[in-house]
């Protein structure tokens, strides 16, 4: 297939040259990081299954568990017996230590909560809920320190290729997605023909199908798997400070589209703002989008 496409279309083809080491660099530690975050998903997942079973009352003690102060107190406090038999005093020398912002207040407010009536377990599904929180929390402090520690060389190494600008200045990008829609997205500006191509390639361009007299359009499935998963998360946190990213969201909804096929809609969007951007070497700017966007909606009659 290959040698037949290479006879038949080989005055169409272009080099795909490799990344540069910036790039390639940059892709791996990215992408590294990201099975750490699934892997501190998983643990944090199973922290939570574990507590259901025997001690679903520290579930509501702390906003969530992947955070020095929750990891300290249930490390120290493994059981409701525990809990209980602790003082204020030391609950709040817990809390400061852990750096808690409000520690006196907060450890009123866990005093009073334990010691209200809650459902027990039994003393062996305790016992062995209670090891299996141990051990569950002494492997995810490492896999956090791990994800901190990437934090800190991909914001370095970003900061170092040339067109960390472009990708820091689109809404909602933040330190995590900023530096992975440059390692996906690469630097080679004669990679691409258009932004068709990227969308292509990011899973966000829709696949037609026809059958006799039916035609749809479908999700495309053969991409660039992280392209697709980081372009869709920053589609969704734009909506948060872009007004007309939002509003695109919302009308799409409200054709009765998918969650996800709205997101894939506005991720199709970014898309071709995100490559002109690049292709220009210039950062976002919100009104010359909105007077691009306004100079090719349809006049009124």
């Amino acid at each position: 297939m290959l040698a037949r496409k290479g006879r038949n279309d080989l005055d169409t083809l272009t080099r795909l040259l490799p990344d540069s080491p910036i790039i390639a660099e940059l892709k791996a530690l990215t992408r590294d990081q990201d099975g750490l975050i699934q892997m501190q998903t998983r643990l944090v997942n199973q922290i939570i299954a574990c507590l259901k079973a025997y001690y679903p009352v520290a579930l509501s003690l702390f906003s969530k568990i992947q955070q020095e102060v929750t990891m300290a107190f249930l490390l120290r406090y493994p059981t409701l017996t525990d809990a209980r038999a602790a003082s204020v005093a030391e609950v709040e020398a817990l809390l400061r230590q852990a750096k808690h912002p409000h520690a006196a207040r907060k450890a009123q407010e866990i005093a009073e909560t334990v010691q209200q009536p809650q459902l027990a377990a039994d003393p062996i599904t305790t016992r062995t809920k209670a090891r299996l929180l141990v051990i569950l929390l002494q492997q995810l402090q490492p896999v956090m320190d791990g994800i901190a520690v990437y934090d800190t060389e991909v914001a370095r190494l970003f900061l170092t290729h040339p067109d960390h600008d472009l990708f820091d200045g689109l809404p909602g990008a933040g330190e995590r997605l900023a530096p992975r829609l440059l390692a996906e997205w690469g630097d080679d500006r004669q990679r691409y023909d258009s932004a068709a191509s990227v969308q292509m390639l990011g899973g966000t361009a829709p696949v037609p199908f026809q059958s006799g007299n039916f035609c749809t359009a479908h999700q495309r499935f053969s991409c660039i798997k992280p392209l697709r998963n980081v372009l869709y998360q920053f589609a969704w946190q734009s909506t948060q400070q872009e007004e007309w990213a939002k509003a695109y969201y919302h009308r799409k909804r409200t054709a009765g589209k998918t969650h996800a096929m709205a997101v894939r809609a506005l991720a199709n969007q970014w898309v071709r703002i995100i490559f002109a951007v690049w292709q220009r070497r210039v950062c976002y700017d919100r009104t010359i989008f909105l007077r691009a966007q306004a100079a090719h909606l349809p006049q009124a009659a």
